[in-house]
């Protein structure tokens, strides 16, 4: 009996507890639903069944477009009047981009046909219309999409159920637009949606339950993946459903039952707008004309609700964007270096004095050795000798030999010797050790007869050392003249030797001048000229090169950390102009980004390269996601751009 009243007073404990432990819930709940937003008015659909929605204007009038699983894309006007249908297709994910003026560029994934479609939404005499661009299959349903505006192209995101995103500029081409790959990215599983925000340059990606990413939109920068939101900013467990007002700079989104809103600029603020919706748990939601619209998932029924909106945010009108900075396409490319991860580092230009159209292109891979590509961009020889770092080389006569390059070499501390013969081809003259813990930049001149160089150790000190020819052709050796001093890391560098100047580069702190001549005699010390700025010159500094023609002579710079090249005149003392390396779609070649090293010359090179050559080291090369390579730009381009006189 006692135990039979043990478990009866158990049972009633468990009982009073569970009661105990709901009513309070019950009664937020109350309080939850008292507080929901009810409907103003309802706007009924005909077998659409959506799950995203967007507001567009066409032609002067507003309008609603839908995601349909029963007819593809559905476009209804402001009070729920279809006017336009694919008629076909399963659709519940689209991306909608205004191209011009009554001009949107929609993509959209077909289920029925396992398709991403490109679809242009215009009008024709004032009558709304859709038409068929371009179709690509995909080996997976595409969960997200979104559209980003850079450079006046159209890039488009697009990610799977499994999480695997993929980036792609989408393009007329002749009959039919294409879609060109320029990177993967990877999130996992439940990502829900996307939108770019483009004044910031940044992507937001949905994925349940971790939060919202935010990471950078244009592929040759570092991604930067950060959290926008984490889940307790949310209040939700199935949150998603992504749209950015542009105009009010607030990013609206769903969560459970709830609608929200936050400053895309200010996200550590919180949200700006939170409120459940009275029975009903939306998955798209958008503003229009000042009304709230929402939509639950396979819904034929989009919600208005009167409610007072988020301001737009205070600082929107103050708020601008990085600096635009111009950009010239690429003209060429090497073929990716066979070492992965950061492998490509420094080229040198070999000008051919018989045969221009001839000439080589040496560049490290620091993980292996020293490649020569010919103007195309191919391979042409290998050098597997070490990790080799910067590379430079200068015209001698000496035998067979009509020019000789140096690179330093960090896998045995020292210096690589080339010979280069008249007829192009390039040899091995052995390691010269040096009395230095790390070889790291280097850069060769010409002292009248006498070839020189400048090799810094990756700890801060540069040493000025001579390499004198032997009697055979391998029998160099190096002489040191000088030791430099500088208080941290130094890689790029030139000479102009005609001036006898060296340039330098203080990676994070600008480039330095020195007449040489001067520092041996005792009488000069480096002067820094161009410190970094974080716009002109952005840390690190790193390749360096000289164009010489005449009084359109110019000192090239790699601006790391903004991805640019930086142009100042010949003496360095004044900032001449910055540009970008960019895609190339023609030709079917993704920019330059996080350059090391770079070289110049203003040699006629032919058709293609009139005005001279510039090339740059590639940290992530694109269009397909490869390992590094180097990048060939035309002067004549350069010039153009700039409006160089």
């Amino acid at each position: 009996m006692a135990l039979k009243h043990f478990f009866y007073s158990a049972v009633t404990l468990a009982v009073a507890g569970l009661l105990s432990a709901c009513g309070p819930q019950i009664e937020r709940d109350n309080v939850r639903k008292s507080d929901a937003l009810s409907p103003s008015q309802e706007m009924a659909l005909s077998n659409v069944v959506s799950s995203q929605l967007a507001p567009l204007t066409l032609g002067g009038g507003d309008y609603l477009l839908l995601a349909s699983e029963k007819r593809g894309l559905v476009l209804v006007d402001a009070e729920g009047a279809e006017k336009l249908a694919l008629d076909g297709g399963k659709v519940e994910r689209f991306a909608l981009q205004a191209l011009a003026e009554d001009q949107w560029l929609v993509a959209a994934y077909d289920e029925d046909s396992a398709e991403l479609q490109l679809r242009l939404l215009d009008t024709d005499q004032g009558v709304p219309r859709i038409r068929y661009l371009a179709a690509m299959p995909t080996s997976a349903p595409q969960v997200a999409l979104c559209f980003s505006r850079q450079a006046e192209r159209t890039h488009l995101f697009a990610i799977d159920e499994s999480g695997l995103g993929q980036e792609y500029v989408v393009h007329p081409r002749e009959q039919a637009w294409e879609f060109t790959g320029v990177r993967p990215l990877y999130f996992g599983e439940q990502v829900s949606s996307c939108a770019v925000d483009d004044r910031s340059g940044k992507l937001l990606v949905a994925q349940p339950p971790l939060g919202i990413w935010s990471l950078n939109a244009d592929a040759e920068m570092d991604e930067e993946r950060e959290v926008f939101a984490a889940p307790a900013d949310l209040d939700g467990k199935a949150f998603g459903g992504l749209w950015l007002d542009r105009a009010s700079g607030n990013l609206w989104l769903t969560a459970d039952d709830k609608v929200l809103a936050f400053n895309i600029n200010a996200p550590a603020q919180g949200a700006q707008f939170k409120r459940a919706l009275l029975n009903m748990e939306p998955v798209s939601a958008v503003t229009y004309h000042g009304q709230l619209l929402a939509l639950a998932e396979e819904s034929d029924r989009v919600q208005r609700y009167q409610v007072e909106l988020p301001q737009p945010a205070a600082e929107m009108q103050a708020f601008r964007g990085p600096l635009e900075i111009p950009r010239v396409r690429a003209s060429g490319q090497t073929v990716p270096v066979q070492s992965g991860g950061d492998a490509a580092d420094d080229p040198a230009i070999w000008v051919n004095p018989v045969n221009p159209s001839a000439s080589l292109i040496l560049g490290t891979d620091k993980k292996s050795g020293l490649n020569v590509y010919n103007l195309k961009g191919a391979l042409v020889e290998q050098f597997a000798v070490g990790r080799l770092n910067n590379v430079d080389l200068r015209p001698i006569q000496h035998g067979k030999f009509v020019a000789i390059a140096a690179a330093t070499n960090r896998t045995d501390p020292g210096v690589s010797l080339f010979g280069i013969t008249g007829g192009g081809e390039v040899e091995h003259l052995g390691l010269r050790n040096l009395d230095m813990e790390d070889p790291y930049g280097l850069c060769v001149y010409r002292k009248g007869a006498d070839l020189m160089t400048w090799v810094s150790d990756k700890e801060g000190n540069v040493q000025l050392l001579q390499i004198v020819p032997g009697q055979g052709d391998i029998d160099w050796t190096l002489k040191k003249r000088a030791n430099l001093h500088v208080s941290s890391q130094v890689e790029g560098c030139v000479v102009d030797d005609e001036m006898q100047t060296l340039f330098f580069g203080e990676e994070d702190g600008g480039i330095w001048r020195l007449d040489i001549a001067a520092f041996l005699a005792g009488t000069a010390e480096p002067q820094l000229i161009a410190p970094v700025d974080g716009e002109r010159l952005a840390a690190d500094v790193e390749g360096m090169g000289l164009y010489h023609a005449g009084d359109k002579s110019y000192l090239v710079v790699s601006s790391q950390g903004n991805n640019s090249y930086a142009l100042f005149t010949r003496d360095g003392s004044q900032f001449v102009g910055h540009f970008k390396v960019d895609i190339n779609l023609d030709k079917n070649l993704d920019g330059s980004s996080e350059t090391d090293g770079l070289e110049v010359s203003s040699a006629s090179f032919g058709s293609e390269y009139p005005q001279g050559l510039l090339v740059v080291q590639d940290g992530r090369n694109r269009m397909p996601s490869q390992t590094q390579n180097f990048k060939l730009v035309s002067w004549a381009d350069i010039a153009e751009t700039l409006n160089l006189q």
